[in-house]
């Protein structure tokens, strides 16, 4: 494949990628810094990709990738409080986009910590990733059935956890 299909279709979908990166980090600068981490990935290792739609995949895996290295390295260095996670369901109106950012946030944040890879990866595609059930299922080997009975738990699962921390 040639590395104009490469760049072109990453910058098609860069727009896409980018909201991704920003709802995962919660941070335009680190969601520019995942683009770059994750275009120079596929850029190393392009030689074996034979067709768009396989860019487009491995696009959207490696941003959910970098962005995860980038949380873990957050992290690592300073975890969300119980009481800031609370404080982040308070019923203020005035920071009401920044609270809905912010819940947002934890939501994804419990849901790596509460779900076990198979259904934090169909939830990451499906809710954040906008992939639909169909290509979930190809690309994980998965019937649609058995993509959607995933995303089901998964879905349920941080809903407990959720109520029971912060409601």
């Amino acid at each position: 494949m040639s590395e104009s299909v490469l760049i072109s279709t990453f910058m098609r979908l860069r727009g896409h990628l980018r909201g991704i990166a920003i709802g995962m980090t919660g941070s335009r600068e680190e969601a520019d810094d995942v683009l770059q981490d994750a275009f120079c990935k596929l850029w190393m290792g392009h030689k074996g990709i034979e067709r768009e739609i396989d860019v487009a995949k491995l696009s959207y895996t490696s941003v959910r990738n970098s962005a995860i290295d980038v949380l873990r390295h957050r992290n690592a260095r300073h975890s969300v409080s119980d009481e800031c996670l609370a404080d982040m369901t308070s019923d203020s109106e005035s920071d009401a986009d920044c609270e809905t950012d912010e819940i947002y946030s934890a939501v994804l944040y419990l849901s790596r910590k509460v779900l076990n890879d198979r259904q934090y990866q169909v939830f990451m595609m499906h809710d954040v990733e906008n992939i639909t059930y169909p290509e979930i299922a190809r690309s994980l080997g998965l019937s649609q059935e058995n993509v959607r009975a995933i995303l089901s738990r998964a879905r349920k699962t941080i809903r407990e956890v959720y109520r029971k921390r912060y409601e």
